[in-house]
C-alpha cells in the first residue's frame, strides 16, 4: 500500500479524493460519495452494511475494490487544551482542527434558551423578530432564531431541533465552520427575505433546516444510496412542514436553494485551482443582500 492510500486526508475508498470528513464508527477518512447520513452522523458503506444496512459500492471503474487496511496511528501529543474537567473538554472542541460540530450544537442550544425565555419575556421577539422594525436587517438573520411565544410551538421547536442535530454537524464537519456559518446565513437571510416577499414574517429555524439539507444533498448527490437517503429525509421535513400549514413554503424553498447554492460555489471553488478563495463569499453576499433589499423595499414601497 502507497503512501498515498494511508494518509489521514484521503478517502479510504477513493485515494485520490481529499476530504476531512470520518466515519463516525470507524474513524476512517470518507469522501462525498462514500458518506451517508446515519442517527450518529455519517458512516462509510462498510459500516453501514455491518449494522445492517444493504449498501452496494463500486469503484469508478466498475470494479470492487478491496478494503484499505486500517492505518496505524501515532499517540496524541499533548496540547495545552488536553487537560481533564470542563475546561479541557471546551478547549479541545474550539481548538483549530477539533471537528466537533460546535456551531451547530450552539444554533440549537441558542434556539432553546430563546424559546424558554420567550415563554416569560417578549424580549427576545423585541429584539431579534422580523416583525419589530424589518429596516434592521440583521432580523433577517436572527429572526431565524426565535419562535413564537407559547407552548403550542414546542413541536416545532423539538422536531426542527432534532434533524437539524442529526444533518447539520455532516455539513459543519465538510465544510468547515467558516464556511458552515456562512452558509447557515444565506439560509436564514434568503429563507427570511423570501418569506416577507410573499408578505409574511420569517421565524424559527426551518429555513436553516433546509439549508443544511440542500447543502447535504449536494455533497452527496453522486453516491445514489446517500442521496436517496437524504432525499427521503428532506421529503419527510417537508411534509411535516406542509402538515402544519404551507405559511413557511417560502422560507423552506429559500433555505433549500440557499443552501445548495453555498454548498456548491464552494465546492466549485476547491475544485478550480483558478478560483479565488473570496469567489464564493462575493457571490453568496450579493445574493443575500440583495434579497433582503428587495424584501425591505416590498415592505416600505409597496
Amino acid at each position: 500500500m502507497t503512501s498515498e492510500e494511508t494518509s489521514p486526508d484521503v478517502c479510504y475508498r477513493h485515494p485520490k479524493r481529499e476530504s476531512w470528513v470520518l466515519c463516525q464508527r470507524c474513524g476512517r477518512t470518507i469522501c462525498p460519495e462514500c458518506q451517508i447520513l446515519a442517527p450518529v452522523g455519517v458512516q462509510c458503506p462498510e459500516c453501514v452494511r455491518e449494522a445492517g444496512g444493504s449498501v452496494t459500492w463500486r469503484s469508478a471503474g466498475g470494479a470492487p475494490r478491496p478494503a484499505a487496511k486500517p492505518r496505524r496511528t501515532r499517540p496524541a501529543r499533548a496540547t495545552p487544551s488536553s487537560g481533564g474537567g470542563f475546561g479541557g473538554a471546551l478547549g479541545r472542541m474550539l481548538r483549530p482542527g477539533s471537528e466537533a460540530p460546535v456551531f451547530t450544537w450552539s444554533i440549537v442550544g441558542i434556539v432553546v434558551v430563546l424559546w424558554l425565555a420567550g415563554l416569560f419575556t417578549t424580549l427576545p421577539a423585541l429584539l431579534l423578530s422580523l416583525q419589530v422594525e424589518p429596516w434592521q436587517v440583521w432580523r433577517f438573520f436572527t429572526a431565524s432564531l426565535v419562535y413564537p411565544a407559547g407552548f403550542g410551538w414546542i413541536l416545532s421547536v423539538l422536531l426542527n431541533s432534532v434533524f437539524f442535530l442529526l444533518t447539520a454537524p455532516a455539513v459543519e464537519q465538510r465544510l468547515g465552520r467558516t464556511r458552515f456559518a456562512v452558509t447557515a446565513l444565506a439560509a436564514a437571510g434568503i429563507g427570511n427575505a423570501a418569506m416577507v416577499l410573499s408578505g409574511s414574517a420569517g421565524f424559527g429555524l426551518i429555513g436553516v433546516l433546509f439549508g443544511m439539507f440542500g447543502a447535504y444533498l449536494v455533497f452527496v448527490w453522486s453516491y445514489p444510496p446517500a442521496r436517496a437517503q437524504a432525499l427521503i429525509i428532506t421529503g419527510i421535513n417537508l411534509l411535516i412542514a406542509i402538515a402544519f400549514g404551507s405559511l413557511l413554503l417560502p422560507a423552506i424553498v429559500g433555505g433549500l436553494l440557499a443552501g445548495a447554492g453555498s454548498a456548491y460555489l464552494f465546492q466549485r471553488a476547491d475544485d478550480n485551482a483558478r478560483s479565488t478563495p473570496r469567489t464564493p463569499y462575493l457571490i453568496i453576499g450579493a445574493v443575500v443582500l440583495g434579497l433582503i433589499a428587495f424584501a425591505l423595499l416590498r415592505i416600505y414601497l409597496i
